[in-house]
């Protein structure tokens, strides 16, 4: 029987198959040091946890121990010697004795009246939390009791200083008696009384004046006002009219309208002299009626707070007079779409920008290595000021509320509404506006949204108001802000408390995102410089490193974690080296520090810094699922602004922030003052309760920061915290180094190829993250990058806009773009405080939410 003959070379087989054998052996043996890792891992936790409950049960134990020491101690006192007790007959007969003193031991008694003036007050407030009554029955007797008689002596004092003896003649009376003395003596010797009186004496003092004339009710008018800022019923003032401390509520009411009256006359008055700006914003505000009837129901409305600032001159410093800017210094809106002269090198950020905003990051990252490792002082007295690049002169910057309109502002027909009201309310006319010259026009994207399409519809009007010739539009930066630190989070925080992304159903809340950010990026730069450093222990290097040491590290730490320089040589590795957590927290950090960049920028007020990051901003959010709007209106406001003429690029630039103060590192957005705006006007409207009404708001919105100084001024005179004086920002130098410590336990920011977090088979493995800047270069590159259209698509879209503007309905956005949100943000008590300082709140959830996003990236 013929044999079958093989064609498989039984050499070649055998060389497979040792090739198949040494893959598997490898393949086994990486298996095994995961596994080795994974188990190690486990076993320090183990250990660590093991550690922890025992240390928990000692603590335990030794307080249990000390407890039964101490009552051992308290029972022996009272027992007899005998009985190897202390032989006193009574604790208190103890305590009695203890307070005599010692015969001999003047250390001893030292260190008693010591422990008393240290701990009295604890020792105090620990009897009456045991027992309350006993301070109830204190306070009862033994306090009024004490009290009644100090101010019995006191009053026998004064007495004694008023009298003089029988022996003393009138003459030498009068020589010796001097007024101006008196009040110290009064003072000294009947100091309990003086402070009493002094509180009261101001309002007794007021009352006596109002009781002899009404008229003289300076102090009366002062109390009413606040009384109304602050949201008293019309019975509370009413109670306080009568007791001589208020007027009464109708006079208040009088008041209001003089106000009122007396803040439009100033506007007008401004409008007239010098140039000025606008910002306007959406108020709502609810309503609530107290019964409710068919045509009188609880309802939400949607309103318009206006302001008026006036226009700062970037060249002298001083007020801006009428012509500076004219109608024709405006580009001329030409077509129905904005049409942008650009070319490839407005799409990305300019060398001269990238190298500035590169100084800039570098100097925010020794900052935050400063003032976050501990043994760095040293180097803190010669740290020079952030470079800068196009700074705002530091000016003090005044602000005119305007009346709030009930127009919502949010529909093209309602933004010609309030334009016109506007400039109604200012009482200004086409030919004022010709003599005035341009006006900036501040808002949300929205704003800016809906006034480009007003101008674009009546491009051909020749009048300034009806064609809004005098409109210059700008974005607000506080928004702009938002949506950046937004962008941060839209590849990272799935699965988190804060939820974020295109899909998200609901923005980011902004306030949690930006402390955030202000946390982690501070325990990062920390964990890098222990990683670059060159020594095992960070503050043994910093207590000696030198400012050349401290420059080279920072730079290395700068270029290794927070770039993306070595980006592409880590994502180019093999599947199985690649350490997707380390190339997730090197864009993390790029991207964090950009925005920590950005609120800096605008604290210093430097134009010039801001727009270094509004320029890559924009690349970022042109990426596919971001927010292609922002990206849009970046984009055309820095081709614009590139092409105005250098006077009026100046004023743009210079009066796109705010500063109220006056003061140094005191710049804010210009859209956040409006927000302020809104914040006070919901408090103070709120007086007026259940009766309020639009055209009540529309005189309290002119007189609104009138009442808030009202309501400082006698917060301060009576000592009473203002709304948010009493938070101080906590220490979180602990929550930054528990971070900082997870970071190095779980090394994060270093390369590690055998993370079990890698590994892609598994369902927790990280996944990577986009590079949202060269995803939007490459978008920039495409030809999707400005959409071209037929002239059939343009025309009927021309056509279909204009019907809009006719019907006073809003126009279809031609990108069709569902997936941006604009974030309608409530102003809160503590945003008023951001100007100073950068609060932290609710510290522990921050610290909890930074924790998991260390453990799963």
């Amino acid at each position: 029987m013929e044999k079958i003959r093989s064609n498989r070379n039984p050499r070649k087989s055998r060389e497979i198959s040792d090739a198949e054998r040494k893959a598997m052996r490898a393949t086994a043996k990486e298996q095994s040091r995961a596994r080795d890792l994974a188990r190690k891992k486990e076993r320090k936790r183990v250990e660590a946890e093991r550690r922890r409950i025992e240390a928990e049960v000692q603590a335990k134990d030794e307080k249990t121990r000390k407890r039964t020491e101490a009552y051992k101690i308290f029972s022996n006192l009272t027992k007899s010697k005998e009985e190897g007790g202390a032989g006193f007959e009574s604790f208190m007969d103890f305590f009695d004795t203890l307070l005599e003193g010692p015969v001999d031991d003047a250390q001893a008694a030292a260190n008693l009246t010591r422990l008393f003036k240290r701990h009295g007050k604890d020792v105090i407030q620990a009897i009456v939390d045991r027992v309350p009554a006993v301070g109830e029955e204190f306070i009862d007797q033994e306090f009024d009791g004490k009290l009644d008689k100090v101010l019995q002596a006191e009053g026998a004092a004064i007495q004694k200083l008023l009298s003089h003896d029988w022996t003393v003649d009138v003459m030498t009376l009068l020589q010796e008696f001097l007024m101006e003395e008196l009040a110290q003596q009064l003072m000294e010797v009947a100091p309990t009384l003086w402070r009493i009186l002094e509180r009261v004496f101001t309002s007794i003092c007021a009352m006596l004046s109002v009781s002899r004339s009404q008229k003289a009710n300076n102090y009366q008018v002062v109390v009413g006002l606040f009384l109304l800022a602050s949201g008293s019923s019309k019975r509370e003032m009413e109670v306080l009219a009568h007791a001589g401390l208020s007027t009464s509520y109708n006079t208040i009411k009088d008041h209001i309208h003089k106000l009122s009256a007396e803040g439009a006359e100033r506007f007008r008055d401004l409008i007239k002299t010098q140039m000025c700006f606008i910002i306007w914003d959406n108020l709502n505000i609810a309503f609530r009626v107290e019964s409710q009837r068919l045509n009188s129901a609880n309802h939400f409305d949607n309103g318009t707070t206006v302001t008026l600032i006036p226009m700062h001159n970037p060249f002298t410093g001083s007020p801006t007079p009428h012509g500076t800017l004219p109608l024709a210094m405006k580009p001329p809106h030409t077509s129905t779409f904005p049409v942008v002269d650009w070319n490839c090198d407005d799409v990305l950020p300019t060398p001269q920008s990238t190298e500035q905003l590169t100084r800039c990051c570098i100097w925010q990252l020794k900052r935050l290595a400063l003032e976050n490792i501990a043994n760095l002082e040293h180097l803190k007295a010669a740290f020079e000021e952030c470079p800068e690049v196009d700074p705002i002169a530091v000016h003090k910057t005044d602000q005119y509320p305007l009346p709030a309109m009930h127009e919502d502002e949010s529909s093209i027909e309602g933004t010609i509404r309030v334009y016109v009201q506007i400039l109604r309310n200012l009482s200004v006319t086409n030919e004022d506006l010709r003599a005035h010259g341009l006006l900036f026009d501040d808002g949300d994207l929205l704003t800016d949204s809906l006034v480009d399409k007003i101008e674009s519809a009546r491009r051909n009007s020749e009048q300034p108001i009806e064609g809004m010739k005098a409109s210059i539009r700008r974005f607000g930066l506080f928004h702009a802000k938002m949506a950046g630190c937004r962008l941060e989070h839209t590849t990272l925080l799935k699965r988190k408390p804060l939820s974020a992304g295109w899909k998200a159903k609901k923005a980011t809340p902004w306030k949690p995102s930006h402390e955030l950010l202000q946390i982690s990026m501070a325990a990062h730069v920390k964990d890098g410089f222990r990683i670059h450093c060159g020594q095992a222990d960070l503050d043994v290097w910093a207590s000696s490193a030198t400012r050349a040491d401290f420059d080279a590290v920072a730079e290395r730490v700068y270029r290794k974690l927070f770039t993306t320089e070595d980006l592409d040589s880590l994502r180019s590795k093999p599947p199985g080296l690649r350490d997707i957590t380390h190339e997730n927290v090197m864009l993390l950090n790029r991207d964090g520090l950009f925005y920590i960049e950005f609120v800096s920028a605008i604290k210093k007020g430097d134009i010039g810094r801001i727009f270094n990051v509004l320029s890559v901003w924009m690349v970022m959010m042109r990426s596919p699922k971001t927010m292609p709007k922002y990206a849009d209106a970046i984009f055309e406001t820095l081709r614009w602004i590139d092409r105005y003429d250098p006077v009026l690029k100046r004023f743009f630039l210079h009066n796109w922030l705010v500063n109220l103060t006056g003061r140094p590192y005191s710049f804010k957005e210009v859209d956040l003052l409006q927000e302020h705006q809104n914040f006070w006007t919901k408090i103070i409207c709120n007086a007026k309760g259940s009766n309020k009404s639009w055209d009540w708001l529309s005189m309290i919105t002119v007189c609104i920061f009138t009442l808030r100084d009202t309501m400082r001024t006698v917060q301060k005179s009576f000592k009473i915290p203002a709304l948010g004086e009493s938070h101080k920002v906590p220490d979180m130098s602990a929550k930054i180094q528990k971070l900082a410590d997870a970071l190095q336990d779980e090394q994060i920011q270093e390369y590690v190829p055998n993370r079990p977090a890698n590994d892609p088979d598994d369902s927790t493995a990280v996944t990577p993250v986009r590079d949202l800047f060269e995803e939007g270069a490459k978008y920039a590159d495409g030809r999707s990058a400005f959409k071209k259209f037929t002239k059939e698509e343009r025309r009927a879209q021309n056509l279909g806009f204009v019907d809009a503007v006719r019907d006073g309905t809003d126009a279809v956005d031609s990108e069709g773009d569902e997936s941006e949100q604009e974030e309608e943000y409530e102003i809160t008590q503590e945003d008023l405080e951001i100007d100073d300082e950068e609060p932290y709140a609710d510290t522990a959830f921050l610290l909890a939410t930074a924790e998991e996003l260390i453990s799963s990236v």
